[in-house]
């Protein structure tokens, strides 16, 4: 979601270096080539209907011209644009340059979702970015969401497991902001078990270094456990473990195994004098 908000931020910003990319280039291409032709031109029609501008640009007010005074407005055009011709070749640097960082910025995305198209134009390149972003989910990763926020239970035990990749980023120990309330419904469960102790045990595949993915693990685990603390209060004991890569439920074979594994635990032990009601 973080990249398609992006995505659509880039194209946002596309539109306005293109629009005004093509107005620097027509003006500079009218201060080259001045038009020969006897009408008046439709920017000087517009000059006399809009007086603000006229006013802004210090010119004096436009009376009817007639086809005679046609030599003296093109005359007038071209010294309004050469005074001008500094300002508006600062102006064309700087949206080359906003065009050239956006360049950038699509490559980078490209690079995160593993693609590169060099030869293509930068507006299907955004447009293609965004159809990858926005790709639903189909009914088999729903029901393996689904599978893994289900409530298990064990004795007076209870304990909630939720997919790494839905709650963070690869490689970051952020909750996403969108995805806060699969922990709002928990915490609204949680609710009934007060005085619970809770842990919170994160837990990787096996891809990387031990040491980063268990410190990885830790610092997932633990953002959760303040999320949860952060809401439910000071009547609950919240632990955070992390585990890396040392307990995996499938082995780390194939891709979706490995999502398996990428996982944070929520084990709830209720207080001696409070039954999990299952």
């Amino acid at each position: 979601m973080g990249l398609l908000i992006l995505s659509l931020i880039f194209r946002l910003l596309l539109l306005v270096v293109a629009s005004g990319f093509s107005w620097v280039l027509g003006m500079a291409i009218a201060v080259q080539y001045p038009s020969t032709s006897q009408e008046i031109p439709i920017a000087e029609k517009l000059l006399r209907g809009t007086k603000g501008i006229v006013s802004k640009k210090g010119l004096p007010q436009s009376s009817n011209a007639t086809p005679e005074s046609t030599p003296e407005i093109l005359k007038l055009q071209v010294e309004l644009t050469e005074a001008q011709r500094q300002e508006l070749q600062t102006e064309l640097e700087e949206l080359q340059t906003q065009l050239n960082s956006l360049i950038g910025q699509t490559t980078a995305l490209e690079n995160q979702l593993g693609v590169s198209r060099p030869n293509q134009n930068l507006e299907a390149r955004l447009n293609l970015i965004s159809q990858q972003l926005t790709v639903p989910l189909s009914t088999n990763e729903r029901k393996q969401i689904s599978q893994f926020t289900k409530p298990v239970f064990s004795g007076n035990q209870m304990m909630v497991t939720l997919p790494i990749d839905i709650l963070f980023e690869s490689g970051s120990n952020t909750i996403r902001s969108e995805e806060r309330i699969i922990l709002d419904n928990l915490i609204t469960e949680l609710k009934n078990y007060k005085g619970a102790t809770i842990t919170v045990s994160g837990h990787t595949d096996s891809r990387g270094k031990v040491k980063a993915n268990r410190e990885l693990s830790f610092l997932q685990a633990e953002a959760v456990a303040e999320y949860l603390s952060k809401n439910l209060g000071q009547q609950y004991r919240l632990l955070a473990i992390g585990y890396g890569e040392s307990r995996p439920i499938a082995e780390n074979d194939s891709q979706t195994n490995r999502q398996r594994n990428r996982r944070i635990e929520v084990k709830i032990n209720p207080s001696q004098n409070r039954k999990l009601e299952i």
